[in-house]
């Protein structure tokens, strides 16, 4: 559509013809190409940004990661094996691989780019930032919410669920509440299953927000979904404010993701927190984490380097928040670094 000068243009264009599904805002509002949240030309991730992500927090990441691709490369029977970063964002995570473990062959691929053969596949908040539907259940019929224009602005409406979001709960035996609202992407499993088709032998390690199933639908504790919207290191639940200017998220159904790769002869190694992931693969050894005895010149940010990396890790940070799925096929089952237990 030639001649927008914002995404709010570009929304009233699609608005005029009818209401739009909520998951097809969010595609505008992240990927539209000329004012998508994350086709700007200014990064969104960084402490001077909207948010963090772990490898822009801490080269503790990188690290832990170069360990593993060594471990890997050892275990894995292939050492000319590629390493693959999905979702390359930023560029944080790749170039901290390759500055870790030079002899390795790493490339990444962004958003949409086809996923060359790999041996490990890695991927940091991939499946977050997928587009999502918002749905609630009212009485006896699920409803898909919709974005609609109302007195000048952008409001919610909504609709009959699509068939396809249906079928979603009944194939998984979920039943929502009356009044509950989940937040759902069929694209979770559609990506995955590419991953998997990409690695033919090898290893997918998956970090991203999330929890099982039984959790994540769990009404109790997530009656209004997962839903969020992040801007200069905030967190909203307002979803159609300042379209293409803040980020927007839902947590991950891990489920469909392991369902998947067992579906396509996968084996689950490992699932669970990322702190005890990035300790049990020798995190703490890292020098940001050794104990300080003399303050030197510098000492204050040394001292910010340190709490970053702790934040890692600590039951209050990001470590107790992100999951981390790994799945192998043609690689042993056991006895790699990552399945030690530390407690």
């Amino acid at each position: 559509m030639p001649g927008e000068r914002s995404l709010l243009e570009v929304l009233r264009k699609w608005l005029a013809q009818g209401d739009l599904p909520f998951r097809d805002f969010v595609e505008l509002a992240l990927y539209h190409p000329d004012f998508g949240y994350y086709t700007r030309p200014e990064s969104p991730v960084g402490k001077a940004a909207d948010f963090v992500t772990s490898p822009s927090l801490s080269p503790v990441f990188g690290f832990v990661l170069g360990r593993l691709i060594r471990e890997y490369m050892s275990r894995g029977g292939d050492v000319a094996s590629t390493i693959v970063d999905i979702g390359r964002g930023d560029g944080s995570l790749i170039n901290n691989l390759r500055a870790e473990v030079p002899e390795a062959r790493i490339v990444g691929v962004e958003r949409g780019e086809a996923i060359p053969e790999a041996g490990l596949a890695i991927s940091n908040e991939l499946f977050d930032a997928q587009p999502f539907a918002r749905l609630v259940q009212r009485g006896g019929e699920l409803r898909e919410l919709t974005v609609v224009e109302r007195d000048a602005g952008l409001d919610w409406g909504e609709r009959a669920a699509g068939q396809e979001y249906v079928d979603y709960f009944a194939a998984r035996d979920v039943r929502l509440d009356d009044g509950q609202f989940a937040d759902i992407s069929l694209d979770w499993a559609t990506l995955y299953e590419a991953i998997c088709r990409a690695v033919p032998r090898g290893l997918i390690v998956t970090f991203d927000y999330g929890f099982l199933q039984d959790a994540l639908f769990r009404s109790r504790m997530r009656r209004w979904g997962t839903a969020a919207a992040y801007a200069g290191q905030r967190v909203s639940r307002d979803l159609l404010a300042n379209p293409g200017r803040q980020d927007l998220t839902a947590h991950v159904n891990f489920t469909d993701l392991i369902e998947t790769g067992e579906r396509n002869g996968f084996s689950t190694l490992f699932f669970d927190r990322q702190a005890k992931f990035l300790l049990a693969l020798g995190a703490a050894e890292h020098e940001l984490f050794t104990p300080v005895t003399d303050l030197a010149v510098g000492s204050i940010e040394l001292m910010e380097r340190r709490d970053e990396a702790r934040r890692l890790v600590l039951p209050d940070g990001i470590g107790e928040d992100i999951r981390v799925l790994v799945q192998g096929r043609g690689v042993p089952l056991d006895g790699w670094t990552f399945q030690r237990r530390l407690w």
